[in-house]
């Protein structure tokens, strides 16, 4: 494999591992009071992996200058807009 493939190819595949884990989790999730079928060893390590994965994404995206702060917006949350008030009075003047 050439160099120039290696990085997509690391993307490709720290992608294909994240939708992995996330669908085992959601495909194992149970109603609560009922006994989860994969152990907390197991679980934990999912989670750890999930950290992993996302670190190195992260890390890939601000070697390349496409990494952003941006975070999921969950829609029971209230947003905060601010503004200046030099904006404000442009827009009323």
């Amino acid at each position: 494999m050439s160099t120039d493939n290696k990085p997509d190819f690391e993307i490709r595949l720290l992608s294909a591992v994240r939708k992995t884990l996330i669908a085992v989790a959601k495909d194992t999730m149970t109603k609560p009071g009922l006994r989860h079928p994969l152990t907390e060893g197991t679980q934990k390590m999912i989670t750890d992996c999930l950290d992993i994965v996302i670190s190195r994404q992260t890390a890939i995206e601000k070697d390349s200058g496409t990494h952003t702060k941006m975070k999921p917006v969950y829609t029971d949350e209230q947003t905060v807009q601010s503004f200046s008030v030099d904006d404000l009075k442009k827009t009323l003047n």
